[in-house]
């Protein structure tokens, strides 16, 4: 089986603010319909709930 990882490849987003992680999440989501595989689905879900979580860290600047 797989490693187990916690995002799909390294990535600093420190310098992300709550409006570009939101940007992403509704890119996320246009492109959701166009998936394919289940694969890329899931891939792309997982990406999804990544930055989710990182929308929610309070310490988000402006």
């Amino acid at each position: 089986m797989a490693k187990d990882m916690k995002f799909p490849f390294d990535l600093d987003i420190s310098s992300l603010d709550t409006g570009s992680i939101t940007n992403i999440l509704n890119d996320i989501e246009q492109l959701l319909p166009l998936m394919e595989s289940e694969g890329d689905l899931s891939r792309l879900l997982s990406v999804k709930a990544f930055f989710e979580k990182e929308l929610k860290v309070a310490s988000r600047l402006h």
